[in-house]
């Protein structure tokens, strides 16, 4: 009777794995894949194709996973290097495991060697990942497998912003998503004319999810690669109104125009030996950080302490401070500037914490304002940006 019920399952799980291949193989615009909870067999296929999504009824997953699991598993074993000649029903029964289970590295493995073989079309697998991170947006292995699908393309033939509409998405559906906002990262450092866009979106990720503290990193992120490549938008270059705002709260001044900017950040800075280029992204990527720093304190007012409003403060006040002391003394602030490694971050510190403070009215100012805010916030400065309190 038990062999009964096993063959019985058996017959079962093969039927449903069949009926998945089949939409695979209809529905070329297939889009999305879940797990649809149930309690009971309903006596009617638990497979669900619906405008592009297709579902799985949840009292049948585990079972058909086994099946699944088990049978790709048995090629291996018993069919040795030949088992990849089986490609197409390989292929069903990879297709449904990692749509149930996408953490399993053998079978993305599996589908590399597929790819390598020429048995696996790299757009049909850009789709078929595309599918997993619809389930598991945190999938570490389907991001990873798009990357190395990348390797076989020419930056030039790769659509880019769907791929960080991809992030965007599975960031959006699942908060604190390392493993996204690492990709998008990837994805800016292969795309940088991405720069402007991603500005502007990154922010508007931010306001909407407040306590997603990932979003506002990759803010940082974005903001540090734009004065690494000296990027700035020159219709912002008229207007730097938040810094102006910043600078004159500060040390309590009327700021008119970028030369009273310049004035006050890098007081007798030649800027020639700096360059205009430098010098503009400069106040550009300065400008974004002191807006950020006004957005933290609006978002502040409005929804109450939030942990992620107070870190992306910080780091954007550390992101002016830090670069207007790179530039007054000299260092890592030309057009081809080293890469900051982590023995040249370590040096930078120990010489912020030498810096003389009061060589900058402005640093000056904002050193004794910060120190208003708390005794934990003025051990933060201390620690990270070297004000010396015990001094003053």
């Amino acid at each position: 009777m038990d062999l009964d019920d096993d063959n019985e399952q058996e017959v079962l799980c093969e039927k449903i794995i069949n009926d998945i291949h089949a939409v695979f193989v209809k529905d070329a615009d297939l889009s999305s894949f879940e797990i649809i909870p149930t309690l009971l067999n309903q006596n009617k296929s638990p497979v669900i194709h619906v405008d592009h999504n297709l579902g799985l009824e949840s009292w049948c997953a585990h079972h058909v996973y086994d099946h699944a699991h088990k049978t790709i598993i048995a090629y291996r074993r018993y069919q040795a290097n030949r088992y990849l000649q089986q490609s197409d029903t390989l292929i069903k029964y990879l297709n449904v495991a990692l749509l149930i289970n996408p953490d399993v590295t053998t079978f993305w493995h599996i589908r590399r060697q597929l790819v390598q073989k020429n048995r696996l079309k790299i757009n049909c697998e850009f789709q078929f990942s595309a599918i997993i991170l619809t389930k598991k947006p945190k999938s570490n292995e389907a991001f990873a497998y798009r990357r190395w699908l990348f390797s076989f393309q020419s930056s030039e033939s790769i659509d880019w912003p769907y791929e960080i509409g991809i992030c965007e998405r599975c960031a959006d559906r699942c908060s604190s998503n390392y493993h996204a906002w690492s990709h998008r990262q990837w994805v800016l450092n292969n795309a940088p004319f991405l720069i402007k866009s991603e500005l502007m979106r990154s922010e508007k990720f931010m306001q909407k999810h407040i306590s997603d503290y990932s979003s506002y990193h990759y803010r940082q992120v974005v903001i540090s690669r734009a004065y690494d490549m000296c990027y700035y938008d020159a219709e912002d270059m008229n207007n730097l109104t938040s810094l102006k705002e910043l600078i004159g709260y500060y040390i309590i001044t009327d700021i008119q125009n970028t030369d009273d900017i310049l004035e006050k950040l890098l007081p007798n800075v030649d800027h020639t030996t700096v360059g205009e280029q430098r010098l503009k992204s400069f106040l550009y990527c300065c400008n974004l950080a002191a807006h950020d720093m006004r957005l933290c304190d609006d978002q502040k007012n409005m929804y109450g302490e939030r942990e992620s409003f107070e870190l992306h403060r910080r780091a954007s006040l550390k992101f002016i401070v830090e670069h207007c002391v790179r530039i007054l003394l000299g260092a890592n602030c030309s057009l081809n500037a080293q890469p900051v490694t982590p023995a040249l971050a370590q040096k930078f510190h120990a010489q912020l914490k030498k810096f003389d403070y009061n060589s900058s009215s402005f640093l000056s100012a904002l050193k004794r304002s910060e120190s208003l805010l708390g005794e934990r916030h003025r051990k933060w400065c201390a620690m990270n940006l070297g004000f010396n309190y015990e001094s003053t």
